[in-house]
């Protein structure tokens, strides 16, 4: 594992829509002032009918169709590979924070399944067979094991690819104040950021003992680096700093149109309807 003090970021988009990549915090503050402040030059649109996408932190894009087909494009927007399996269900998210393993998470069917870099089948894991009763999210975790939060006992759970339970946090009903309703998980080699859309983004150590929860609602997705939280509106990025807990604003230009959007490698990738729009800054 990385050295933690020289390799963590943290970036939280939310939107509450959310998405960003692992850089070193000089390098991605830099990328963010660019975007508001330079030209930005489209260089590739995919056009598919898209329900969701994710980036990694070499500027891949991972797209999900509406028929529930995964497609991977590089930076430049260049069709690399696609899934060559179908499960009768809906992807429900795709972890690329490891580019190289790919996790792709079926709600419905209680279902992770492991993909190499050219989205090859790798193997899965019946969640229901290793005791998850109802998993709410899933994320890749740290030592490339998996991050689960059960709805049926609200716990976050760590477990290994063959399903071995190695972590549990204990019930999360003392910390949160309405009804669960987690989303996304995010783990950023340090702490695990649970969304949950009502009560807040709840944080926890590698060891699933619970910190504390950042005060922000209504987020779809997370991805974390730092010391600094990013979350958007319309075309506005904010920065909240979890140490400070000052707000500061980072504008887009105004005239780009999207509905979730990521930032990778000099990339910044814009989603809106049926279309991905990949700009070079």
């Amino acid at each position: 594992m990385k050295d933690k003090a020289t390799t963590l970021l943290l970036f939280v988009f939310c939107s509450c829509n959310v998405l960003l990549a692992q850089q070193p915090i000089l390098q991605q503050e830099q990328q963010l002032k660019q975007v508001s402040d330079s030209a930005l030059v489209l260089i590739k649109t995919i056009t598919l009918d898209v329900k969701d996408f994710e980036t990694d932190r070499l500027g891949n894009v991972y797209v999900v169709s509406k028929t529930n087909q995964l497609y991977k494009y590089n930076s430049e927007g260049i069709l690399l590979s696609t899934l060559n399996y179908k499960y009768v269900g809906q992807i429900t998210h795709v972890d690329a924070t490891n580019p190289l393993e790919i996790y792709v998470f079926y709600k419905e069917l209680n279902l992770v399944v492991f993909l190499d870099n050219n989205l090859a089948y790798r193997g899965e894991l019946n969640l229901t067979n290793a005791g998850i009763g109802q998993a709410a999210a899933i994320a890749r975790s740290y030592d490339n094991g998996i991050w689960v939060f059960d709805l049926a006992d609200l716990q976050l759970k760590q477990l290994t690819k063959a399903g071995d339970v190695l972590q549990l946090s204990g019930n999360v009903k003392q910390y949160i104040a309405t009804n669960s309703a987690v989303n996304f998980l995010y783990d950023n080699d340090n702490r695990i950021f649970v969304n949950d859309s009502s009560n807040g983004i709840l944080v926890f150590t590698i060891f699933a003992t619970y910190i504390k929860t950042i005060p922000i609602k209504g987020c779809k997705e997370v991805k974390v680096i730092g010391d600094d939280l990013f979350y958007w509106d319309q075309t506005t990025l904010r920065k909240y700093n979890l140490i400070s807990f000052t707000t500061a604003r980072i504008p887009l230009p105004p005239q780009l149109i999207f509905t979730d959007l990521s930032i990778e490698q000099n990339r910044l990738f814009l989603f809106s309807e049926n279309k991905i729009q990949i700009y070079k800054y």
